[in-house]
């Protein structure tokens, strides 16, 4: 249960750095866009490819000291760790998104001219 808790939370850190590396970026340079809940999801996928390659290929067969840790039942609960934090960043997200569609005066919503002398306008 540690290894697991220890593994979320680093992932969680991990998922905070990107996503505001990824701010710094966008607000730097406009031109450049990249989406950090993506470059999160691959990073994340990336990692679990190379555990399960250490855990399966390395250390299962490793003899010694490391037989007490168990390695299948370790690397399944750093997977967990690995797709609750990617859930964790969709969810956030989709929250994200919902909250951005919800704000009057964005790209794309239905405005009426109210006065054509003072040029005010009314969102739909």
């Amino acid at each position: 249960m540690y290894n697991f808790v220890c593994c979320l939370l680093s992932n969680l850190v991990l998922l905070a750095v990107v996503r505001l590396v990824c701010w710094f970026i966008r607000a730097m340079r406009p031109d450049l866009t990249p989406h950090g809940t993506r470059v999160f999801v691959g990073m994340m996928a990336l990692a679990c490819v190379f555990d399960a390659a250490l855990t399966f290929l390395v250390f299962a067969d490793a003899g010694g000291p490391w037989t007490i840790y168990h390695p299948v039942n370790a690397f399944f609960a750093r997977a967990v760790a690995y797709m609750l934090a990617v859930t964790v960043a969709l969810i956030l997200v989709r929250r994200a998104a919902r909250r951005g569609t919800r704000e009057p005066g964005k790209h794309g919503t239905l405005t009426i001219e109210t006065s054509p002398y003072s040029k005010s306008t009314l969102p739909m």
